[in-house]
């Protein structure tokens, strides 16, 4: 038992069995005293419809990610070698590409009894988008454990930080440019600003998520125990009213047995 294995098998399942499935887990490696393991698995998040959704597209279709990550590729190298017109059309793909994926993930979705929103539908459009932007997500996509939709303008930076772009500006570019430059280092600056606070709240929308399965569980759990508590109290009553009965009969054939040794020992002594 492994962390490894552990969550391949947890991301595989049905999105509403991952908790149960996770807390199971994490009690066997607290039993065998493997407490750093205990803990590892315990930290496992549950994914977002979108992510689970995105993690069975990696084992139903890997070749849909594995065409996102060429085309991926594929940008990258136009853009290092400046082909704007290859930039264009391939940018063209990107677009049908992910709304294709982003359509078979629709059909998996149904079949698995998840209709797509519109709001998973975007973030899937997102995540497959960042995939293609960048190898990194392309890899995240790839391992089938995300817990969050994957944002494109994180991934951006890998299809767009540069390369192949002239060491050279042309002369008085850099001058004119300069406002242009300090407004994008800000807008920069803010965007980052942004993302943290975006993953701030993700991860108290996480954790939120959490504390809510982890008490539903413990509901589902109480419930049980409560079921059972009733139906032993059903069944010790039901014992205790047949042996109220039992002891009535016999006590009532007592008193007569002993009202005949009476009458018996009275005639004896008549006589």
């Amino acid at each position: 038992m492994d962390l490894e294995s552990v969550a391949d098998e947890l991301y595989s399942l049905p999105r509403q069995e991952f908790t149960a499935a996770r807390n199971a887990a994490a009690r066997r490696a607290r039993e065998q005293g493997r407490r750093e393991l205990t803990e590892q698995i315990g930290a496992l998040r549950r994914p977002s419809t979108a992510a689970w959704l995105a993690n069975q597209l990696i084992r139903e279709h890997p070749e849909q990610v594995r065409a996102l990550m060429e085309l991926g590729d594929g940008l990258r190298e136009a853009q290092r070698r400046l082909l704007g017109e290859q930039l264009r059309r391939l940018s063209r793909q990107r677009h049908e590409l992910v709304h294709a994926v982003v359509r078979q993930v629709g059909a998996l979705g149904r079949t698995a009894g998840h209709p797509v929103s519109e709001a998973v539908s975007r973030e899937l459009v997102n995540t497959f988008t960042a995939a293609v932007n960048s190898s990194a997500a392309a890899e995240a996509l790839a391992g089938g454990r995300l817990t969050a939709a994957l944002d494109p303008a994180d991934a951006a930076t890998d299809l767009f930080a540069g390369t192949g772009v002239p060491d050279r500006a042309p002369d008085g570019a850099g001058e004119r440019g300069e406002p242009q430059q300090r407004e994008l280092e800000g807008l920069h600056a803010e965007a980052a600003d942004s993302n943290t606070v975006r993953d701030d709240a993700q991860r108290a929308l996480t954790d939120a998520d959490q504390a809510v399965d982890d008490a539903c569980t413990a509901q589902r759990e109480l419930q049980a125990r409560l079921r059972a508590a009733e139906q032993a109290e059903h069944e010790a009553r039901h014992r205790a009213e047949s042996a109220q009965r039992n002891f009535e009969a016999a006590d009532r054939a007592a008193r007569q047995a002993q009202q005949r040794v009476h009458d018996l020992e009275r005639q004896l002594a008549q006589r």
